[in-house]
């Protein structure tokens, strides 16, 4: 099965990068004149992502954009989506753990779980806080709980498409991005007895820590860096789009009301 994950500030050509950008919403004397007009989404949504108002898609609108997770889980409770399965990720960032700690989590004890133990957990311990899935690190926790089989990473041409972490890639390798579609693979690993391997460290270690570390199933992770090359045929199970109100200026909103004529609300 495949779904459609869509945040809304992908429709931008200026994007918040910070984490958790503001309080409220983004400036409007800034990032308002940055949206995408109504044609421009109806455009994308229609030719690029192959959404039709005539056959449409049964979906939700959320807040923040971790709330997709707790969507897809509902529907996993419910039997209406069978996991593995794969996601379209339609985004200004990855949300797959960069500029947090979830990853550095989810590659220790974590992966010696079974996978119905792996799913109870929704928060840990950093740095004498709690922290909880939140919406840059949403998408790693799916992986790490086994329900995502693939990622299409359709990242905004103005953002920077390869902010992941280099430590969840398969044997710490990254095909860099240029103005074409790339794939990488993320593979979750532990190693019981020895620390991860730091920036500096020898490709010697690197290969003594794969060698003794557990490993999870690859996820395959294509790029798209372009609008162009962002060309679906509407065949998606399920949809979800996250307003991000951190990340997007109030004047956006309509884009909501747009996508709605879509999906069939559930």
């Amino acid at each position: 099965m495949k779904v459609l994950d869509l945040d809304m500030d992908y429709f931008m050509n200026e994007i918040a990068n910070t984490p958790f950008a503001c309080k409220e919403r983004l400036d409007e004397e800034y990032y308002g004149n940055s949206v995408w007009d109504e044609k421009e989404v109806r455009q994308f949504l229609e030719q690029n992502l192959g959404l039709s108002q005539s056959r449409k898609i049964p979906g939700r609108i959320v807040s923040d954009h971790n709330e997709a997770l707790f969507f897809w889980e509902e529907l996993i409770n419910n039997k209406k989506l069978s996991d593995p399965f794969d996601v379209v990720h339609v985004d200004s960032h990855a949300d797959l753990g960069l500029g947090g700690a979830a990853w550095s989590f989810l590659q220790k004890s974590f992966l010696t779980l079974p996978v119905d133990s792996r799913r109870k957990i929704r928060e840990y311990k950093f740095c004498d806080r709690v922290e909880k899935i939140n919406m840059g690190d949403y998408l790693l926790w799916a992986v790490a709980y086994k329900m995502v089989s693939s990622i299409v990473y359709c990242a905004n041409p103005h953002g920077d498409k390869d902010d992941y972490v280099l430590d969840t890639l398969k044997d710490f390798h990254e095909e860099c991005i240029w103005d074409k579609p790339v794939k990488n693979y993320i593979q979750l690993k532990y190693n019981e007895i020895m620390d991860m391997p730091k920036l500096y460290s020898s490709d010697e270690y690197k290969k003594k820590y794969l060698e003794g570390a557990i490993k999870d199933p690859e996820v395959e992770l294509l790029i798209i860096p372009t609008i162009d090359d962002v060309r679906f045929a509407g065949d998606f199970d399920y949809a979800v789009m996250a307003q991000s109100p951190n990340y997007t200026p109030a004047s956006a909103d309509f884009i909501i009301d747009i996508f709605k004529e879509y999906i069939e609300e559930i």
